[in-house]
């Protein structure tokens, strides 16, 4: 039977999720029930549970902080996480943490079994593989060289390392070293195999003494050298630099445009592999930003982040969009995306493109209600380099700007009458001012005060106020309305305030001003 654990700091939830569910019939049972993050915690690592079902938001640790524990400590659990907020930020930083799946309070239980199923059919998926390692193991003797390779395929791609000490079974030399990632591109015609590159490497690196084991996933190439343990890390370094320039200097001038090398971080046993062949491939992720044909080294401090900044910037470039010139545009997107550059982070760079192309959507939309972003996260993807995303995104930038000025001039009413519009009905409200007309607009207070002055020679807010003075003037000779009477009327509350403003563009009082008319 495979084992839940439910923490929900809320009875009801907890009940609910333990008496409706038919964990029988889904193949699992409940081991134990938490009310915080602390008890969970302890619960966790007690029970050591297949499956954790955990509120985000109680007492001691929160959901998110759980994950972070187990995804650090305990990988092999499935992790689901439960809230009553649909907030991007909170799913973003749950998956960053390997969570299985993020659900919104209040459950059905029909995507509750959903999840569970799902969940239950991985850990049966990974159980499978795990006798299916066995079966390997036990016939190793019987075809080693096969099994060797199988073996270290899937301890270096995919970080499962047979629980058995296998070190006496295969030939892998023990030592410490570091996975490097050769990976080829495009469809040359004279593009070497990866037969041929492996048989020339190998026996380049045999004539200067250096023995190491190949493994081919996808496009990529591992070479993974091994040095012996007592071998200062520094030296060995320098012996995997080596390793990278030789290979690159196999490579023709022109097949080594479409060849990167990421070199991974040290490993001293067959358990870090995995974590150096990870590395290698973030160190492989430099290539997208500064270009092929070289080697990239691993390193936690060569990873520059982003300004804090950022979004601050993503908002007010949306925010000014409708008012800035195409050359404009064209320099503030550069500028965006200098600062993207060295972060190194190829996926947050296109994360933050599709943001960009969304919202520029959404500010489309609200002059073009037929209007729909095309472009998707697909087309993000196919530019191949930093550079060829920058184009792609500045292009497409032009193009949306293009549409959107096209539209903006059909428009048979404009931004300024229908702000006009908006104050000659409700000149009356006290709340009236630039941040409620831009509202009903749906544009920016900056968009809409620069057009009106633009367009009118006028600030928005003293044409308001014009407009409270010429209705209060006629008030004042049509009626027997009283000045504070008249004030409420016009949108003042305060009549001292309004006699001021009154006598200010009038040069009299408004009890003058009635008197002498």
């Amino acid at each position: 039977m495979i084992k839940v654990l439910i923490i929900d700091d809320e009875p009801l939830i907890s009940k609910g999720l333990s008496e409706k569910i038919d964990w029988l019939g889904l193949g699992c049972e409940i081991c134990g029930i938490a009310s915080n993050g602390y008890e969970g915690k302890k619960l966790i690592k007690d029970l050591n549970p297949d499956i954790v079902v955990s509120d985000i938001v109680m007492p001691g640790h929160t959901g998110l902080e759980l994950a972070e524990y187990v995804h650090q400590n305990h990988k092999d659990i499935i992790m689901i996480l439960l809230s009553g907020y649909d907030e991007f930020t909170y799913a973003k930083e749950a998956f960053k943490y390997g969570v299985f799946d993020y659900l919104l309070k209040p459950t059905v239980v029909d995507e509750v079994m959903i999840v569970i199923k799902n969940a239950v059919n991985t850990i049966d998926q990974k159980r499978d593989k795990e006798k299916n390692y066995e079966y390997l193991e036990n016939a190793l003797q019987e075809s080693i060289p096969i099994v060797e390779q199988s073996l270290l395929y899937e301890m270096t791609i995919r970080g499962i390392v047979p629980k058995q000490n296998i070190n006496q079974s295969i030939n892998l030399t023990p030592g410490k070293g570091a996975v490097i990632t050769i990976e080829m591109y495009g469809d040359t015609q004279n593009k070497p195999t990866f037969d041929s590159v492996t048989n020339s490497i190998k026996d380049l690196l045999l004539t200067k003494s250096m023995e190491v084991r190949f493994v081919k996933h996808d496009q990529q190439l591992l070479v993974i050298p091994s040095f012996s343990l007592l071998m200062p890390d520094k030296v060995v370094e320098t012996r995997l630099k080596d390793i990278a320039e030789n290979i690159l200097g196999y490579f023709s001038f022109e097949d080594r445009t479409h060849v990167s090398i990421g070199i991974g971080g040290m490993f001293t046993s067959l358990n870090t592999l995995h974590s150096s062949y990870l590395q290698s491939i973030k160190a492989l992720t430099q290539s997208y930003f500064v270009g092929k044909g070289k080697f990239h080294i691993y390193s936690d401090n060569s990873i520059q982040r982003y300004n804090n900044n950022f979004s601050a910037k993503l908002s007010s470039f949306i925010d000014k969009f409708e008012e800035w010139e195409l050359e404009k545009i064209k320099f503030e997107i550069e500028a965006l995306f200098k600062e993207l550059k060295y972060t190194f982070d190829r996926q947050l760079v296109l994360n933050h493109s599709l943001e960009l192309l969304i919202k520029l959507g959404l500010v489309v939309a609200k002059w073009d209600k037929d209007f729909t972003m095309t472009v998707g996260y697909e087309q993000l993807e196919r530019c191949k380099t930093f550079d060829q995303l920058l184009e792609f995104m500045t292009q497409t930038c032009v193009k949306v700007k293009n549409h959107l000025y096209e539209t903006m001039n059909k428009n048979n009413i404009g931004v300024v009458e229908q702000a006009k519009r908006i104050i000659e009905q409700h000149y009356a409200n006290p709340d009236l001012n630039a941040q409620f007309i831009a509202e009903q607009l749906d544009v920016s207070v900056s968009y809409l005060s620069r057009t009106f002055k633009r367009d009118t020679g006028e600030n928005l807010s003293n044409f308001l106020t014009e407009k409270r003075i010429q209705v209060a003037q006629k008030l004042l000779t049509t009626t027997d309305l009283k000045a504070n009477e008249v004030s409420i009327m016009v949108g003042f509350l305060d009549a001292r305030y309004f006699g001021q403003v009154f006598k200010k563009i009038m040069r009299t009082t408004p009890s003058e001003y009635k008197k002498c008319r």
